[in-house]
């Protein structure tokens, strides 16, 4: 009799966590990838920074941005190619590398090319590019940027500008860039946005262990 109770009991909590689960799955689901979202309130800058990564849409919002008078210039980084990408290149396929899209993006959205600013160190992941767009802050002396990049890719971002920038104080303010492949909501459904929402979780705990340098 008493086994009985014990599994009874069981078997009542274990339904009560799954009618729980059917009930909050989805707000619990949108607040998983809500958080990765970060929009800060913008202030006129020294320059904006097109992370590497989601052309055209995150040259456009860079675009709009410059427009809006936010700030006076833009910053190009110069992300390594994959080899696919080289053997494109190669072959005559893709004329332009990755900057060089990038800044014909920008001036196919009305960017003058004088005020654009490549950056000549390639870039392996998202830490050394901020990496080498702080350092290009510090010594022209910037006191702001605005970074650009995709709505999922903000909170990572924002977490490696704060730990590079302890000590120099150059604001940087987050953006995010319209992105059709990913949203808080359903984004569960579709495959790209879910590898997308485990792929910044992955680079943050990545970040916060220290072997961003193994992880290429």
């Amino acid at each position: 009799m008493g086994r009985r109770r014990v599994l009874a009991g069981v078997l009542i909590t274990l339904a009560g966590l799954g009618a729980i689960a059917a009930l909050y799955h989805r707000p619990v689901l949108r607040l998983i990838a809500a958080v990765l979202v970060v929009e800060d309130r913008l202030e006129r800058v020294d320059a904006i920074v097109v992370v590497a990564g989601g052309t055209p849409s995150r040259e456009a919002k860079a675009a709009a941005l410059f427009r809006e008078g936010w700030a006076p210039r833009i910053i190009v980084s110069r992300p390594v190619p994959n080899s696919n990408l080289r053997a494109l290149r190669a072959l005559g396929v893709r004329p332009l590398d990755l900057q060089g899209e990038s800044m014909l993006a920008l001036t196919k959205y009305g960017v003058p090319p004088d005020r654009i600013v490549t950056m000549a160190e390639p870039s392996q992941n998202t830490e050394r590019e901020l990496e080498t767009v702080h350092d290009l802050a510090r010594r022209t002396g910037y006191r702001g940027v605005i970074l650009v990049t995709s709505a999922e890719h903000t909170r990572r971002v924002k977490v490696i500008w704060s730990r590079q920038d302890r000590e120099d104080h150059i604001e940087g303010l987050v953006v995010p860039a319209p992105n059709d492949d990913f949203s808080v909501d359903g984004w569960w459904r579709r495959r790209r946005a879910a590898e997308a929402v485990l792929h910044e979780y992955l680079g943050i705990l990545v970040i916060y262990l220290g072997i961003s340098e193994l992880m290429r």
